[in-house]
């Protein structure tokens, strides 16, 4: 909690109060990017993302040509389905991109083993002046380095398409808690079985799930001393919600939606506008809602809460990290070129929010100021904000612990297992895999 209450201060430090932010940071300098001897540099630059953020990533990219003539920015991007498996791979293999976007999640099991990045504090011409220090110091350090820097600063919402929701008579107006959801989900439904209240994928459901734990219980899902947080009574109640709801068309079946998994904007019924609802990071709003017709009306708001919830477990992080990979035969251009993308006003204009609010403090004045921040994402960021929750912890995120628990999501909504079943296989997969992780360390 003591982690929370601090992210809070330093969040909404940074971004409630913007005229405070001074304009001070250094190393923004577009004169000073590029190779200093003009030696011909080519550069990998790795990422995921949904199309809106491609094609600003992309342009960016090409305006830094004009900056740095002789750097050649290779650019490898993809959905967010299967790359963290490509980047581990390459990672491992020695083969990784030089300049790579990182999930914060992963953070903790790239670098508690190996030296894959390099240590961004000690780079010439790459400026951690614009970064809130304890934002640095809480998402990009480990092992005493600064080993990623945050593109910017993300909030889990609800994206709602109003016009829809008018259309169909639902309120959009409202704090959404567990029962309201599943009374309109299921009214919705019981009118029209071709519609569902919330698209959302396996992932989506398994944070629905630790959110409810959270609420329930006011503490981390799983522990830093590698315990679990939840009893399995509390297990099963968030799972039989979740069955109950699958059950009574709250949701898209998974069958369907999870065809779509990690690219909810490509799912039909929600671009036919069958489904008004659905729970995203706020950097995915403009490529959730850029695929509806044109004059739709959409807005953000909080994610649903429980009514006597403990803690909101709202999230609020990193979008994403930067780092440079330590195999890189170019760290000065690689730095350089970072510095850029991140600290200069020009490259804020190009990206606007596609990775939501710029972390960097001239980026974000130069983003706001010309507004290129959309409104929406604005306001999921400021709710997120001032409804801050917990903050999983690394083991909480980690990748074998999430691979288990995604299972077990999905036994349920396949009917496989029922839910006393399910969180009873949870609570003895979960413990094995905790011992092991600790005898790791």
């Amino acid at each position: 909690m003591k982690k929370t209450k601090v992210l809070k201060c330093l969040l909404i430090a940074l971004f409630v109060l913007p005229a405070l932010i001074s304009g001070c940071a250094s190393g923004n300098d577009s004169g000073s990017a590029g190779a200093d001897d003009g030696k011909n540099v080519t550069l990998r630059f790795s990422w995921w993302g949904g199309e809106d953020r491609h094609k600003a990533t992309l342009a960016a990219i090409e305006a830094y040509k004009k900056i740095a003539p002789n750097v050649t920015i290779e650019a490898e991007y993809q959905g967010f389905d299967g790359y963290q498996q490509k980047i581990k791979t390459q990672l491992a293999s020695n083969t990784a991109a030089d300049i790579i976007q990182l999930d914060l999640p992963w953070m903790r099991e790239l670098t508690s083993k190996s030296d894959l990045f390099l240590d961004l504090g000690s780079q010439p011409g790459l400026s951690l002046d614009g970064f809130e220090k304890t934002l640095l110091e809480n998402f990009g350090t480990y092992n005493g380095k600064v080993q990623a820097l945050p593109t910017g600063v993300n909030a889990y919402c609800l994206i709602i398409n109003k016009s829809l929701m008018d259309k169909l008579g639902i309120p959009s107006d409202i704090k959404w808690d567990w029962d309201t959801i599943y009374e309109e989900g299921k009214k919705l439904h019981e009118k029209d079985s071709s519609k569902y209240l919330l698209l959302a994928d396996h992932g989506i459901l398994a944070i629905d799930f630790t959110n409810m734990l959270k609420q329930r219980t006011g503490k981390e899902w799983i522990d830093d001393h590698y315990t679990l947080g939840f009893t399995q009574e509390e297990a099963a109640e968030a799972l039989a919600w979740i069955d109950k709801a699958l059950k009574a068309g709250v949701y898209q079946p998974l069958g369907e939606s999870d065809l779509f998994f990690g690219k909810g904007e490509q799912n039909p019924k929600w671009i036919n506008q069958e489904i008004p609802m659905t729970f995203a990071m706020s950097s995915l709003y403009i490529t959730q809602t850029s695929v509806l017709p044109q004059g739709t009306e959409t807005i953000t708001a909080l994610p649903v809460i429980a009514k006597d919830a403990k803690d909101t477990s709202v999230l609020v992080r990193p979008s994403q990290l930067l780092a440079i990979s330590k195999s890189t035969k170019h760290p000065e251009e690689a730095a350089k070129f970072m510095n850029w993308f991140l600290n200069d006003p020009e490259a804020a204009l190009i990206l606007g929010d596609v990775r939501s609010i710029p972390a960097s403090k001239p980026s974000q004045e130069a983003a706001v100021k010309a507004g290129k921040i959309n409104a929406e994402i604005s306001n999921a960021v400021e709710l997120g904000l001032a409804n801050a929750g917990i903050v999983d912890n690394e083991i909480a995120t980690n990748s074998e612990i999430d691979a288990i628990l995604q299972e077990i999501i999905e036994k349920v909504s396949y009917g496989k297992a029922s839910p006393e079943d399910a969180s009873k296989e949870l609570i003895e997969k979960l413990n094995a895999k905790l011992k092991e992780l600790q005898g790791r360390n």
